[in-house]
């Protein structure tokens, strides 16, 4: 099991370090405007090595909820958080497989925002099972991740606010805290199991 909770770091170093590497060396990108999807656009020279970064942290964050079920389950946890982890992982690799500029690469992409949600669902379900703070900060990362999601659709209601020239960054704000989250998951779930007095579970 504790191969499977590790990977929220892995998932976050990953796609974090991985996007700004590709986006760093992409001719003509801008970081601070164009959106992380542009990177990996079909035609874009960067096409195959986008594919491998995002497909490859999607298909981790399915197995990183699946990891999380198991955990819930081993620890009599409420296991929903879990569930939403694992959709979001599932929807990732839906928008992976409708690459950019495809209409249904952005209607996974919005779909994919019931990920977004796990910080809250933790918050009412697991409470302070992993320590103190963990709620606080589950929730602090849930407004953020709300405000932040307020901001990337702000385009859509450009009369009243025009972010377009930050838009790569505002929705980096989004994409980078929720994983940044899976990495303070993976080591708060670590840190219990070796606090607890006696591990239900074997290690895979």
């Amino acid at each position: 099991m504790k191969n499977l909770l590790s990977l929220g770091w892995i998932i976050a170093f990953l796609f974090i370090v991985g996007s700004l590497i590709l986006g760093y060396l992409l001719p003509d990108y801008d970081l601070v405007s164009q959106t992380l999807s542009e990177i990996g656009e079909d035609g874009s020279p960067f096409y195959t090595q986008w594919m491998l970064v995002d497909g490859s942290t999607a298909v981790l964050s399915v197995l990183f909820g699946l990891g999380i079920i198991w955990f819930s389950k081993g620890y009599q946890l409420p296991y929903l958080p879990g569930l939403f982890l694992l959709c979001f992982g599932l929807l990732g690799c839906g928008a992976i497989f409708f690459a950019s500029p495809h209409p249904l690469h952005n209607v996974f992409g919005l779909l994919n925002i019931v990920g977004y949600f796990s910080p809250l669902v933790f918050f009412f379900r697991w409470k302070d099972r992993l320590g103190e703070g963990f709620r606080s900060t589950s929730l602090l990362v849930f407004i953020l991740i709300v405000l932040g999601t307020f901001l990337n659709l702000a385009p859509l209601f450009a009369s009243i606010v025009d972010l377009m020239p930050y838009y790569g960054l505002v929705q980096r704000f989004v994409v980078f805290t929720f994983y940044f989250y899976c990495a303070y998951l993976s080591f708060s779930m670590l840190q219990y199991m070796k606090e607890s007095e006696q591990s239900p579970l074997l290690n895979i």
